[in-house]
């Protein structure tokens, strides 16, 4: 489904992304791990088109996307949807607009098409009451699944979320990672997860990659993850380990 091969980003004097290379399979949710500046972020701006790479590829269900110009990308973002970490919901709008936006902006859907889709979109995030009130009025957590409908108003196939949990309670920060379990098992999702919150990655995780400096030093299952005996990843690992093992644990 996605395939980035070789990517490096310059800019600033350095390397932000240093000769990337993974691979997402269809219906699979990939979690790209690492500490804050490790070029997490990055990633997903080149896999939406957002940036160009200064060197390598990407291909979305075979098609090289890298260089297509904004006008040949549209039909791919349709596609894709982002979860934002800050959420980017418009604060004029109430939750019912700000899920329906875009498709009243790029959709040949009516009036009541767009209504049931973001009754619906609201349902599958568990918010059905919230569609008149705006954003100021709801909590962080809400905010995320409001966030989180709006990104799948369209269908998607494909879902980016940019630290999806970051600034949350572990009771809210659990109920997003069971919609990304959710999306996956009942709409059939293919996720990338950039965060930097272990107990997420190996609660929702397929696959898993570490980065670090720009390039990736780990991609694999997460029980691979916690066998690998690189100094980085151990270090990395030191305060989640036996937590992972009993999150693998309880999923299997």
């Amino acid at each position: 489904m996605i395939r980035v091969e070789h990517v490096t980003v310059e800019g600033e004097g350095r390397k932000i992304l240093d000769d990337v290379s993974f691979q997402v399979k269809s219906g699979e949710t990939k979690v790209v791990l690492g500490p804050s500046g490790a070029g997490k972020s990055s990633l997903l701006k080149i896999i939406l088109g957002l940036w160009k790479p200064t060197a390598g590829a990407v291909f979305i269900d075979g098609m090289e996307i890298t260089h297509l110009s904004e006008r040949a990308l549209n039909p791919i973002r349709r596609r894709t949807a982002m979860v934002f970490q800050g959420n980017a919901l418009f604060d004029s709008l109430t939750v019912a607009e700000n899920v329906g936006y875009f498709l009243q902006e790029h959709s040949t859907m009516s009036a009541a098409e767009i209504y049931e889709r973001v009754e619906d979109c609201l349902q599958f995030v568990n918010l059905p009451d919230t569609m008149n009130l705006l954003p100021e009025e709801i909590s962080g957590g809400m905010k995320k699944r409001v966030a989180i409908a709006r990104a799948i108003a369209f269908h998607p196939e494909i879902i980016l979320y940019d630290e999806p949990t970051t600034g949350l309670d572990p009771i809210n920060a659990k109920t997003i990672t069971e919609l990304i379990i959710k999306l996956k098992q009942e709409r059939h999702a293919t996720s990338i997860i950039v965060t930097h919150i272990l107990r997420d990655a190996f609660a929702v995780g397929d696959s898993l990659a570490v980065m670090d400096n720009g390039n990736i030093v780990f991609d694999g299952s997460p029980e691979e993850l916690l066998a690998c005996e690189l100094p980085f990843i151990q270090n990395f690992l030191s305060e989640i380990r036996e937590e992972a093992r009993l999150i693998l644990h309880e999923q299997r």
